[in-house]
Parts: structure tokens; sequence; C-alpha cells
């Protein structure tokens, strides 16, 4: 631990789980031009914080809120009928809010009382497996922030985005000054985190601890003569450099416990809600129909829940030691570009695929081309908002004599046209489905990365793979651009003839293949 703390890696704990949840409302129909849609006054926001459990009982908690009002109701994916009277009307819609952020573990208050003056407090929270610290305020609402280290006087932090991109960016990032600071200290031998607070006297102004030297000065004038004056070496310690130690106060945190392997599930395994708060910000509307539509909510998750680890060994600190100090914090080749892109809170916006190189004009400067996801989940143009954000969060990792071009990837938008040969004794619709659906796997953007080029025999073994199909007659790539059949696509033109060679089509220099309609972009015959 000694060796950790001069070489400034600081240990830490279990590990969270980490993922994605689908959730889901239901809300009533309503008319409109002779349409039965869903009526979308009910389709507020599940807030954050809604506990969630997995089949094995482990609690998990939603980082951001859910707001199912950004829904296109025009999507089958995101809005079904969930039930339909005895004629058959529609009554009530399911709607789909996808990828919504979790984290393992349970979010618990504690209270502290503190007495007089006292430099580098530290106080203990008193429960083992603190994964972070969420909030710190005092009696006097003062709020505390978490610094990497005392000296650290400010830190990044978020005002809600009222712009036209604030679905995609909730948040613009700023630097905020932070007076009132601390930093935590995890103890690997009782596996408690401690708070420790800076050096800071609130009720004393460093004016009055760091006299004026040219006022001690002034007697000297016209003297032959002077006495010595003194200054006390130890009110240069009370000053606010270090941040401000809290004082005759009471604290209150607010804590997330948790953590471990256990908390990794399998896809389909956390699918119970235990609370959650749901607000429509109309108070107008049936009050039971609102509680109705909250009491709704229900989540499952598509993919597996990841992250998850028990405490790090001895072996594995000591080796974690020389990687940290030997890493600093640098950006110094393209993956640490990249990493660091992808690593930027998603409440400032998610950054979906990145791709980094040394810029042809300036060799001092590296070109970051972005990719970002709208709420449906398709890819997108990064906004300028999660631009500016991203400038802003990198600037202080990056090296004094690095330029960053912050550049805008593209999307080729391509659609899929098989046919299929089937065995008899298989039913071809069923067989044309199934072929979909594998292609709709292998086409999610999700396994996507920026120039990665398509192979077509991955997809001529993916159709073989599926029962009934005998042999794949035809299988055409084309690039769809601009309005195709009333549906929106990208604007980048891709001659996919040209760009296929021994099998393969490669993708233009920082652009990324997309699928972007699934249901109407693949298309099969079965013969």
């Amino acid at each position: 631990m000694k060796h950790a703390k001069q070489l400034g890696y600081k240990p830490t704990g279990k590990a969270a789980a980490t993922g994605l949840v689908d959730g889901f409302i239901v809300v009533p129909a309503s008319s409109s031009s002779g349409q039965i849609i869903p009526d979308m006054r009910y389709a507020g926001t599940i807030k954050k914080g809604a506990q969630l459990k997995s089949n094995a009982g482990e609690v998990y908690e939603t980082l951001l809120d859910a707001d199912f009002s950004t829904i296109d109701i025009s999507d089958p994916d995101l809005v079904q009928v969930a039930d339909r009277n005895t004629d058959g009307v529609p009554i009530t819609f399911a709607l789909r809010k996808v990828n919504i952020d979790i984290k393992a573990g349970e979010t618990k208050n504690t209270i502290f009382s503190v007495g007089g003056y006292q430099a580098f407090r530290k106080l203990t929270i008193a429960e083992d497996d603190v994964l972070e610290i969420l909030e710190v305020k005092d009696s006097e609402t003062n709020e505390y922030y978490e610094v990497d280290f005392l000296a650290q006087d400010t830190i990044f932090d978020g005002v809600a985005n009222a712009g036209e991109d604030a679905t995609d960016v909730p948040y613009i990032l700023k630097l905020k000054s932070v007076p009132f600071r601390f930093i935590t200290e995890f103890d690997i031998e009782n596996n408690r985190t401690s708070m420790i607070f800076g050096t800071g006297d609130a009720d004393t102004f460093d004016g009055d601890l760091i006299p004026d030297l040219g006022d001690l000065s002034l007697p000297l004038y016209g003297k032959d003569t002077f006495t010595d004056f003194f200054l006390d070496p130890q009110n240069f310690l009370k000053t606010r450099t270090l941040g401000l130690s809290p004082v005759n106060t009471t604290l209150t945190v607010r804590y997330r416990v948790g953590g471990g392997a256990a908390t990794n599930a399998g896809a389909e395994e956390v699918k119970t809600v235990s609370n959650s708060v749901f607000d429509v910000g109309d108070t107008t509307l049936n009050t039971t129909t609102i509680q109705d539509v909250g009491n709704s909510f229900s989540v499952i998750n598509p993919a597996p829940i990841r992250g998850g680890r028990d405490e790090l060994s001895i072996e594995e600190i000591r080796a974690l030691i020389s990687a940290n100090f030997a890493a600093q914090g640098r950006m110094v080749n393209a993956e640490d570009f990249i990493a660091r892109s992808l690593s930027m809170p998603s409440k400032f916006g998610s950054i979906f695929r990145a791709n980094a190189k040394v810029s042809a004009l300036n060799k001092n400067a590296v070109e970051l081309h972005i990719l970002s996801r709208n709420a449906a989940g398709q890819v997108t143009e990064a906004p300028q908002d999660l631009k500016t954000n991203l400038k802003k969060y990198i600037s202080r990792f990056r090296m004094l004599t690095d330029a960053i071009e912050i550049l805008d990837g593209e999307i080729i938008n391509v659609a899929i046209n098989f046919e299929v040969l089937t065995n008899p004794d298989y039913n071809k619709s069923d067989v044309v489905v199934n072929c979909i659906e594998a292609l709709k796997d292998f086409f999610s953007v999700d396994v996507w990365q920026i120039n990665q080029p398509i192979n077509m025999t991955d997809i001529f073994v993916k159709l073989a793979e599926i029962s009934g199909v005998l042999s794949i007659t035809k299988i055409e790539v084309s690039n769809r651009v601009g309005n195709f059949d009333s549906r929106s696509y990208s604007t980048t033109i891709h001659n996919i003839k040209e760009n296929t060679r021994n099998g393969i089509i490669y993708s233009k220099e920082n652009a990324i293949f997309e699928v972007k309609y699934p249901n109407k972009d693949i298309v099969g015959v079965a013969k």
C-alpha cells in the first residue's frame, strides 16, 4: 500500500457489473385522424435510480432517466399493441426504450457529525464494499466533490442541455471550481472506504493566514535598524490550496455498495423491477392511469451484464502499480485516443465508435473521427454539443504539443438481398425468416467497427448454418443513399462493386457499414 501511494496508484475493492436493459411501459390508446395510436401524454420518464433485480437476487440501478416520450411511434420495434377489446380494437400499447444503462449495487446513506477544525480529516464509511461515493453534503448545503488529488481544484460537471440535441446529449460539460473536495482511500485489509478532506479552515480567510509581506516591510522605511518578524508556518496548511475541511457541521453521504463477480448476469436474467419513480410532468392527466402506467414498467437485458469482479489480490495490485505508473494518464498512441474518447461519461453524450490517426497535413496533429447513435439505436453523426463536450474532456489528457481534430465519421448504409434453395421437408417461409434473423444478428451495428470490411464468405457461412438451407444461390449487397421508399439514409455514396476484391467489400476510410432498417433492408426469397 505504501508502494502504491508513492507511485500514485489507488487500489480499489470489488467492481460492479454494468450493462444495458430494454425498458417497457404500457400506455392507453388514443384516436388521431382516424388512427388508433399510443396516447403519448402518458409516456413519461422513469427516473434514474430505479432498482432492478436479477434471477439470482442481485440488485442493479438505472444510471440515467429513461424518457419514453421520445420514442418514434411509427417504429414497430419500439411500439406494439399490448391489449385489444372484444372487437379487436387496440386499447393499450407497449412502448420500448432501448439501451438503458444499469450498474450493479444499491444506493445507501450515512451521516457523520464533525467538530472543530482538523487538517486532513478522515471519515470512514462503516460498511464493506463501497463502490463509489455519489454525493456528500453538509448541513449548510455545501456539496463536497471527489477529486483524484487534493490539489485538483476543478472537476468536470454537467449542466442540463436545453438544445435540440438534448436527447442524445443530456448534459453540457463544464469545468467547475470545487473548494469543497475530498479524495477516497480503500483499505484492502478490511474492505472499508474512507474520505479524506483538505486542510483549509472555512472559518478563516487566506488573507488572514498569510499576511502581505509588503505590510511587514513598511516599518523598515527611514530606519537603520529593525527587529525580526515571524510567520507561523502552520498557517500555510490552513489555506484553501488543498480544499476546505468540514468544521462543526453534519455530513450526509450517499454511496453505492455491492459489486463482485456474482453481479455478472447472463442475457435475459435481469427482468424484475423492485422500485421505480415515474413522472409525466402533467398534473392534469388522470392520476390512476399515470399510476397504472408507472406500475407497468418492466425490463429485460438482451445481452449479458458484465464487468463484475471480486477484490484484487496482492499480486494483482503489485502488477497494476507498475502499469499505472508507466501509463501516467496520457494519450500517446491511437489506441489511447480511442479509449479515452469512449470513456467519456455517457451523460455528456455517447461516443459509439471512434478512430484515430496521425494527420497527413500535420505530424503533430491527430485526426479523431467519431460517430454517435440516436434514441433508436441507429448510427448518426455526433451532435455539435457532444463534440464540444469531447473536446473539453480529452483536453486534460492530451500532451501539450498535440493538436486534435475532431471529425465526423461516415456511415455507409447497405441493404441485403438473398436467395436460398431449401430442403423440401422444411417450410420455405420459416427458413427465410430464420435467415433474415441470422443476418440481423450478423449486421447488428453493436459488433461493427469503423473501417471493418464485409466478408461475403462470413455471410454465406451464416446462411448455410440455418436448418433447411441446401444452398445459397444469390447474395447482393447494395448501397442505400438519401431517401428511399420513404425512408431516410445517410448521404455517403459507396460503390460496392468497385470496392469488392476477392469476396471482401472494403469500407471507405473512417466509415462504418450499417443496415439502418433491418426489417426493410434485409430481403430474402426461398426456392
